[in-house]
């Protein structure tokens, strides 16, 4: 109060006072202000000194507390979701091979282990077939090295192969040549356009003896067995429901040129006549190239598989398929004129050159990859200030606690009966965590291998969500 005082009382000069007076007066007006300005700082000082003396050990004790809490969403906008397991995700991919083609660019095995393995996949679909014992030898030995580096086999039984009467000694045989890689023994392929007489009564007796081989085999582990396949899903009622003798479903959803998500839900429902309610595999689903042929399916472009094909095992699994086989992995023959479709769907030319599409899918399974599985997936607070009817995700969680939120815009992305590319503007939009992340980096697996940029210490990051995935990989301390 001093200093209000001091200045109340100094304003006050009678006009009439003589000029000697008057300047007196001023110098102690002067001097009076420099006294206030003095004393105002040196309060103003004493309160910041005292303000921080009784302030900071609240802040500490405040902010101590509050990291050893869980942190609650107050944000309206977020919504809790519970993530899939990254493990889960990377199993669900699986490939189709063909590796008794010896004629063919499967010939060359040296380069198939090589570009398994690097490609990072697991899961593998073949044919069962015997002859004699070097070729058994020959055959299966390549089984063997791939499950020597954890690569395990559906092993398709066909009653066109002539391995001859199913029995569990058979299997026990069968499962032995391959080095014990065999995780599934699979019913006839595709059946229902074999011109065989009473196919479909055929298909319901293999499939019966199938189930009660694979019953009665020594040392059975924990092979199941996958239902037959149709190549066309309407043909599923001739068969009838044969669930009791499969264990897994089976369906050849192709999308034939177009969006991944064309399938869903007219091929599951169908599926459903033969399998009940058992979970559904999709043991061949891809794309292939071959664009100067009109004879079947239509083709899309090497750039357009590349966005589709990851696309495809994103939303197959996303939406509860637990396993997908792309067919194939390689194209089988040289075929420069683009002129045989049967020729190329594999995500290795004939030449034994990469397609985009296998960058892609590389990129992809070693950006989201996890060798253990998760116990118990956690919740993600989030949300995006911008989506629309086309903006797709799945949301996973590693085994070390980073979460992978991946993202696509499930548009076309090629137009089939033009034969051209389809230019698609990114969604701009901003993720929102209701829980400041440590680091956010950003990942378009498509088109390259590193991150697109790297956040830290953030709860809002802009984004660009293209017609491929984008991964947002999010962890906290």
């Amino acid at each position: 109060m001093l200093w209000r005082i001091l200045l109340r009382d100094s304003s006050a000069f009678p006009s009439h006072i003589p000029i000697r007076r008057s300047v007196a007066l001023r110098v102690a007006f002067i001097f009076k202000k420099m006294i206030i300005s003095l004393i105002t700082n040196t309060l103003r000082k004493l309160f910041t000194v005292l303000s921080a003396a009784i302030l900071l050990p609240i802040a500490w004790c405040v902010s101590h507390s509050v990291s050893n809490v869980t942190a609650v969403s107050t944000n309206p906008a977020c919504s809790a979701e519970t993530a899939h397991s990254a493990y889960d995700f990377i199993n669900s991919i699986g490939i189709n091979v063909h590796l008794n083609y010896f004629d063919t660019a499967y010939g060359d095995f040296p380069l198939v282990q090589r570009e398994l393995k690097s490609l990072g996949i697991r899961h593998l679909r073949d044919g069962v077939h015997l002859q004699n014992s070097d070729y058994n030898k020959m055959l299966y030995g390549r089984w063997v090295q791939l499950g020597r580096i954890g690569i395990r086999f559906d092993a398709v039984l066909d009653p066109r192969s002539n391995i001859g009467p199913l029995n569990g000694r058979l299997l026990d045989q069968i499962d032995q040549l391959s080095g014990h890689s065999i995780e599934y023994f699979e019913g006839p392929n595709e059946l229902d356009v074999s011109n065989l007489p009473d196919w479909n009564s055929l298909d319901q007796s293999y499939q019966k003896s199938i189930y009660a081989s694979v019953a009665s085999m020594t040392d059975r582990r924990s092979i199941k067995v996958i239902g037959p396949s149709m190549a066309l899903a309407r043909n599923r009622s001739l068969v009838g429901d044969i669930s009791e003798f499969i264990d897994q479903g089976n369906l050849h959803p192709y999308p034939s040129a177009q969006i991944p998500s064309i399938v869903f839900p007219e091929q599951i429902d169908l599926a459903r006549s033969i399998s009940g309610r058992k979970a559904i595999y999709f043991t061949e689903s891809g794309y292939h190239n071959a664009l100067k042929d009109h004879s079947d399916q239509p083709a899309i472009s090497e750039l357009a598989a590349a966005k589709y094909i990851p696309r495809l095992f994103l939303e197959n699994y996303a939406r509860g398929i637990p396993i997908t086989y792309l067919y194939e992995f390689m194209d089988e023959t040289p075929d420069p004129g683009l002129t045989h479709f049967q020729m190329h769907w594999g995500l290795i030319r004939a030449d034994g050159t990469e397609k985009p599409a296998y960058t892609a899918l590389k990129n992809l399974i070693a950006e989201l990859g996890d060798d253990t599985k998760s116990a118990h997936p956690r919740q993600l607070d989030w949300s995006l200030s911008t989506k629309n009817e086309n903006t797709h995700h799945l949301l996973l969680e590693k085994s070390t606690g980073e979460f992978d939120l991946v993202l696509w815009q499930e548009s076309p992305s090629y137009d089939y009966r033009r034969q051209t590319e389809i230019v698609n503007v990114a969604l701009t939009t901003t993720l929102t965590l209701c829980q400041q992340a440590s680091g956010i980096a950003l990942y378009e697996p498509t088109v390259q291998n590193q991150p697109l940029h790297i956040y830290t210490n953030v709860t809002r990051v802009p984004l660009q969500i293209p017609d491929h995935p984008l991964v947002v990989k999010i962890w906290f301390q």
